[in-house]
């Protein structure tokens, strides 16, 4: 019977490679492990509508549940405006509209200035969290503070195309 390796090589490279193994198993702790702090959910940005970058006119935040899932500007047909998307928690669509259009006005905004639609979302049960979707179009802002915050797409939800949405 031939044999590819000698015996006493094939000892040598198995001694070798399980030495390899116990140093790996014996550092494994080590590498790659997060220091242990008892906290072991992310930093989330700060809310995109109340970190001071790109607040609705009036400084308007909604008085329900919402998430911010995008924020831009945009152009289309009606010309250059921002479009910000909000999810619906806890709310439905005509409820919400019905509040943010009186925030809106209770804080000055003409209601010329913008334009807000919302839909629920079919098939949701009457006790789901996310209930549907609000976009508001609305005149276009700069950044109103130089907060590196306002640079971080994560918090303003302003994705550009060469960054993906990560909302």
């Amino acid at each position: 019977m031939s044999r590819l390796l000698p015996t006493r090589t094939r000892h040598r490279v198995a001694v070798l490679g399980a030495l390899v193994a116990l140093v790996l198993l014996l550092i494994s702790p080590a590498l790659g492990r997060a220091p242990v702090s008892g906290q072991y959910r992310p930093l989330l940005p700060p809310d995109g509508l109340t970190n001071g970058c790109y607040p609705l006119p009036g400084d308007v935040v909604p008085d329900f549940a919402y998430v911010l899932r995008r924020d831009g500007d945009t152009v289309d047909a009606h010309g250059l405006h921002r479009r910000t998307v909000l999810q619906l928690d806890r709310v439905d669509a005509a409820e919400a509209v019905r509040r943010i259009q009186a925030q809106l006005a209770a804080a000055g905004v003409a209601a010329a200035d913008v334009r807000v639609t919302a839909r629920d979302f079919e098939g949701v049960p009457d006790d789901a969290v996310v209930r549907g979707e609000m976009v508001l179009d609305l005149p276009t802002i700069a950044a109103q503070s130089d907060d590196p915050v306002c640079d971080d797409a994560n918090s303003t939800k302003r994705f550009t195309p060469d960054l993906p949405d990560r909302s």
